[in-house]
């Protein structure tokens, strides 16, 4: 490495970086610790000579490789010399609000204000949801006592630890090469530490945990509900966006709904990378068998009504096979390597760190007795048949057998019962297709009676 970055330099300043940049992206996914890797990415003087483009590489290099203040270096860079080059600015806006480095965070902005066309960097954080720029400059912290906040973060790291716990002799690493838009976990083969942790809630590293430990036990389980590759375009019309809404609330409600008849209780993540985690934390350590049995019939009472997601179930194994540590889960509140997105809990209204960390402490853990004890058949009786669908089922079945069966129609019903306003569109479709029925009046008068 060292070999080939002397050998650039005797080169011309019009220097071709392609064969370097793809050494570092090789060696950065292999080990973004590796310190030689490390130190060729500090390197002002190469990455000063950069083209545009190699220079967004260099420094989504250096971010994955945990070096990021020398990926800030190069986005100041970037805006300096180009200073009305719009992608710069918003992966420079983007990484401060991920460091939750306030203070530039606002200058930044301000900066890029003057420089971009009016109205656009409001609208672009307004999008991406960048917090503490509003009350930044208004609110003032008092000093605090540096002991007292140190105790109050270690205890809000050990509860945190506690909830998303798993095999504890190893963790896993994240690694993501944004250019052909893959990334992956490799093992560290020692206990995550709380420095470890401290990285990972930084967006310095971003880390994993392995479910199941050697009793093929858990502490936990994941609903994941990830966007349908095809709509994750960015772009989309606005039908497809109240389309995708509507769904994005009917799935979370029909989780919390089903979980409920089990006895769980879910925990609602935006994954930073188009979709969500629901959590399950356990008050005591469950057969992995057991817990992945009743997420499996909550994902399937409902898989057949969605369109825009598709859910998986964490763990996927009963066992361990013997190759391997089983299936593992993205750490919560870090940064995704491959989308520089972080992920958040919305039922906390503040997204910093910290006020992250204070909601996950009022979070409850589930009994695990049903889980435990429960036969499969009872499990997936109770979610077809909890008190609101029971109803339903009994007195108007032909409601009961097409929410359950049409997706499309399964929305809209779904929307009327929990009292969601219809549009024109969806209330024709719902004559329609009930204005045939021998019962169609009293169907009607039922669903709109919820409005």
């Amino acid at each position: 490495m060292e070999n080939q970055v002397q050998i650039i330099r005797e080169q011309s300043k019009g220097a071709d970086y392609t064969l370097l940049l793809k050494r570092l992206e090789k060696t950065v996914i292999q080990d973004d610790g590796n310190e030689k890797c490390q130190a060729v990415l500090q390197k002002k003087e190469i990455w000063e000579s950069l083209s545009q483009t190699q220079a967004f590489e260099w420094a989504g290099l250096a971010q994955i490789a945990g070096l990021v203040d020398t990926a800030l270096e190069i986005y100041e860079l970037l805006v300096t010399r180009t200073p009305d080059l719009e992608t710069a600015w918003k992966e420079y806006i983007e990484l401060l609000d991920i460091l939750d480095r306030k203070a530039l965070l606002v200058s930044v902005i301000q900066r890029a204000k003057k420089n971009l066309p009016n109205g656009f960097v409001d609208t672009w954080i307004r999008q991406i949801n960048i917090t503490g720029t509003n009350s930044f400059q208004t609110e003032f912290k008092p000093a605090s006592d540096p002991f007292v906040e140190m105790q109050t973060r270690q205890k809000l790291l050990t509860n945190y630890l506690s909830l998303f716990s798993g095999r504890s002799d190893v963790f896993a690493g994240q690694w993501a090469d944004r250019k052909i838009g893959k990334s992956g976990y490799v093992p560290v083969r020692r206990p995550m530490g709380m420095q470890d942790l401290e990285d990972h809630l930084k967006g310095l590293k971003t880390y994993g945990f392995y479910l199941m430990d050697k009793n093929a036990e858990v502490c936990c389980g994941v609903i994941d509900a990830d966007l349908v590759p095809k709509f994750r375009e960015k772009k989309k019309n606005d039908s497809i966006v109240r389309q995708f809404k509507k769904e994005q609330s009917y799935m979370i409600s029909r989780i919390r709904q089903s979980s409920k008849i089990l006895e769980l209780n879910p925990v609602v993540e935006v994954s930073g990378y188009k979709g969500f985690h629901f959590w399950y934390f356990m008050d005591s350590p469950v057969p992995a068998s057991r817990v992945r049995q009743a997420l499996l019939g909550i994902a399937q009472s409902l898989k057949h009504d969605l369109t825009f997601f598709d859910l998986e179930v964490f763990p996927k194994q009963d066992h361990l096979t013997g190759k391997g540590f089983g299936n593992l889960v993205k750490f919560p509140l870090g940064v995704h390597r491959l989308s520089g997105k972080r992920s958040f809990f919305p039922a906390c209204l503040k997204k910093d760190t910290e006020s992250q960390l204070a909601y996950l402490v009022s979070v409850k853990k589930s009994p695990v007795d049903m889980v435990k004890t429960a036969p499969e058949k009872t499990i997936v009786q109770n979610l077809l048949f909890h008190p609101k669908m029971q109803v339903m089922s009994e007195k108007y079945p032909e409601l009961f057998e097409l929410e359950r069966c049409c997706p499309a129609m399964g929305h809209i019903i779904a929307a009327a019962r929990g009292k969601t306003s219809l549009s024109v569109r969806e209330e024709k479709i719902l004559y329609q297709t009930l204005g045939f029925l021998p019962d169609a009046r009293k169907l009607l008068h039922y669903l709109m009676s919820m409005g």
